[in-house]
């Protein structure tokens, strides 16, 4: 694979203009994705286990590069068309803190909970053009048909009691075409 992914500080100047304002919209994805799609909204959950995060993720998370994390994996659906590739990582402190409201997602969105409960804080939006060979651009475009040049993405880390979680969102070639 490719050398670590670079995350940025949103700026304007450096995103595509169709795709800033979702990349740099800080409410719920969840909730523009409802009024943006032409059919139904809905999660398919691609998995979750415990696996070790990637690099970026770790040094973000600051949590040891060797330590297994709960990773949730899911794609945003308009109908029978994914729009966004999304990978939540869950340090296992954060995970066994609070690992009902986790256990208990299954096909909900996790936007529904982060943006439902009054006391969850989230940090910077940070943005990145991946490109192929990527971990995250591969994993975003496992079961799509077309391999654009590039995929911008956007992640930001987000405080449940204190305790923090990193979400990444990988805008898919669908999104786009509309």
């Amino acid at each position: 694979m490719l050398e670590l992914t670079r995350w940025h500080t949103v700026q304007r100047r450096m995103m595509p203009r169709e795709l800033a304002p979702w990349l740099s919209d800080t409410g719920s994805l969840t909730r523009r994705l409802k009024r943006h799609n032409q059919v139904d909204f809905s999660v398919q959950l691609l998995g979750n286990s415990w696996i070790k995060p990637l690099t970026d993720e770790s040094l973000a998370l600051q949590v040891p590069l060797s330590e297994l994390s709960y990773q949730r994996e899911v794609l945003l659906m308009d109908g029978n068309n994914a729009n966004v590739y999304a990978r939540t990582v869950v340090p296992r402190t954060t995970y066994m803190a609070l690992q009902h409201r986790f256990n208990q997602l299954g096909n909900k969105p996790l936007g529904e909970l982060l943006f439902t409960d009054p006391t969850v804080v989230r940090g910077p939006i940070e943005i990145a053009c991946l490109k192929p060979g990527q971990w995250l651009y591969e994993m975003a475009l496992l079961e799509e048909p077309s391999r654009p040049a590039v995929l911008w993405g956007r992640r930001s880390q987000f405080y449940l009691s204190g305790k923090p979680l990193l979400v990444n969102e990988i805008f898919l070639p669908a999104l786009q075409r509309r």
